[in-house]
């Protein structure tokens, strides 16, 4: 129907739950402004309104603003839609939404912040006016920064909790990223952009693994750290009451490019392992010491993430060198006869003159088979040497291997003869003589001296073998301790 050009037809429109964010759209006669209008440049008609013109009834729709111009009848085209908008105030009392950390996405929990805030100014050129602020009342990709806190207000379950009157900054969620979006609504798109603010709860992933080969739990992590934080290595998987993490850790201030320049990353800190620190007052389960395995991985120009991993579950420590297992088991072994010494009979003869007859005399006698032996396994970031001399070895010295070496005792003579095989056995020296009276030989005299072994019984125990492999970025050592065999009942 026709509109009387000496008045406006009003709608009011609601655009968020906040009342007081309105649309007001107008049905304007579109003739009667272009007959009224004054020429451009081109001698085309201007009716002298541009979009973020304000309302021409500043009294009682102050600080609302032309948005939009549409047709309102197609036919015709002599009535027109004008939009007017306001800028949005205290968006955050309804602008969030929520998601818990799920399975798999997110891992962290999310606030999801939509603000609609102007794409310019009310200066000059779109220039921030007198009492605007970038980020809020102007765009500012920048502002606010990456990783600052979220802000909330009373009608928030964040921070300080519905009603509280406390901070109105919720630090423990921070801001991961932001993404600017046209709205979709032709009202708000000349004027308007749409910014989603994603705000995450910074906590450690933590996971726990059992070793495959050692059935023990491992532990992992993996923190989120902004560009500019001061970032923390994990020392120790433990309780601790000196950080505000159950992990006992230490500072390292890096900045983005020196996480990811390996010539500048600190030696200790990426893809090296921790050796324990004897200074901890630890007790119980507290005390297994672990080594730790970092590893970094950018997420975006902003983020980065650090993965620690226990590599190894160790049960004690000898300066650098962890235990890792030890069991007792039985395996074949042979310990050798040890001779205890050698003996002698003299027989007489009729025709006169002696015989002597020589014999071994056994302390053990030889034994293969099961032995009972003790298996120790021990890692270290580094190899161990085997250039020692001890027969046990050390906390960076593989043993040095020195097995049983049995000798023969051997001899012959006319009148006597010994062949004992392969024994332990201390120093022996054998003398013999024809006398003066034997029939046969004139008088002579001899003797044998054979050098005690390296053993000269069996020792209560002894390492039997002692052999290292790279494992889990350092090296895995395997040493083997015999125990002597003792006698059933």
């Amino acid at each position: 129907m026709p509109l009387s050009p000496t008045r406006r037809q009003r709608a009011i429109e609601f655009a968020t739950p906040k009342v007081a964010d309105l649309i007001v759209v107008e049905v304007v006669d579109a003739s009667k402004r272009v007959r009224s209008a004054t020429e451009d440049s081109d001698r085309n008609p201007h009716i002298g309104q541009t979009y973020g013109t304000p309302h021409p009834d500043g009294v009682k729709f102050k600080d609302f603003k032309l948005a939009l111009i549409k047709n309102a009848d197609d036919e015709q085209g002599q009535f027109q839609y004008w939009f007017y908008v306001k800028d949005r105030s205290e968006q955050d009392k309804y602008n969030w939404e929520f998601q818990a950390a799920g399975g798999a996405n997110p891992l962290y929990d999310t606030v999801v912040r939509t603000y609609v805030i102007p794409r310019y100014g009310s200066d000059a050129d779109g220039a921030v006016g007198g009492s605007q602020t970038k980020g809020e009342h102007v765009f500012d990709e920048s502002i606010p920064a990456i990783n600052s806190a979220m802000p909330t207000t009373t009608y928030d379950p964040f921070g300080g909790g519905l009603g509280s009157s406390a901070s109105r900054e919720d630090t423990s969620y921070v801001l991961f990223e932001k993404k600017q979006v046209r709205s979709g609504e032709e009202t708000l798109d000349s004027l308007y952009v749409i910014e989603q603010r994603i705000y995450v709860k910074k906590v450690p992933i933590r996971r726990t693994d059992v070793d495959s080969e050692f059935d023990t739990p491992l532990k992992s992590k993996e923190t989120l750290w902004y560009k500019d934080d001061t970032i923390y290595k994990t020392t120790s998987f433990k309780k601790s009451t000196s950080v505000d993490d159950d992990d006992a850790r230490s500072s390292m201030s890096v900045t983005t490019e020196a996480i990811f320049t390996r010539n500048e990353v600190p030696d200790d800190f990426f893809g090296t392992f921790l050796y324990p620190n004897t200074n901890d007052s630890q007790s119980g389960d507290d005390a297994r010491e672990v080594g730790i395995l970092r590893e970094g991985r950018q997420l975006t120009d902003n983020w980065y993430a650090v993965a620690e991993r226990e590599v190894m579950k160790v049960d004690a420590a000898g300066d650098d060198m962890f235990l890792v297992k030890s069991y007792t088991t039985y395996q074949n072994y042979t310990w050798p006869a040890v001779l205890q010494y050698i003996a002698d009979e003299n027989w007489s003869r009729r025709d006169g003159g002696v015989d002597t007859i020589v014999y071994p005399v056994y302390k053990k006698g030889a034994y293969s088979g099961p032995t009972k032996v003790k298996v120790e396994l021990f890692w270290r970031v580094d190899a161990f040497v085997g250039t020692g001399t001890s027969k046990t070895g050390s906390a960076t010295d593989l043993a040095r291997i020195n097995p049983m070496l049995p000798e023969p005792c051997v001899f012959q003579t006319p009148i006597a003869t010994v062949n004992v095989p392969p024994t332990l056995h201390e120093q022996i020296l054998v003398s013999a003589t024809t006398g003066n009276s034997h029939p046969v030989y004139d008088y002579i005299g001899t003797r044998w001296l054979f050098n005690a072994t390296n053993y000269t019984d069996w020792p209560d125990n002894l390492v039997i073998a002692d052999s290292q492999r790279p494992y889990r970025g350092g090296y895995l050592r395997e040493k083997v301790t015999a125990y002597k065999p003792e006698a059933g009942t």
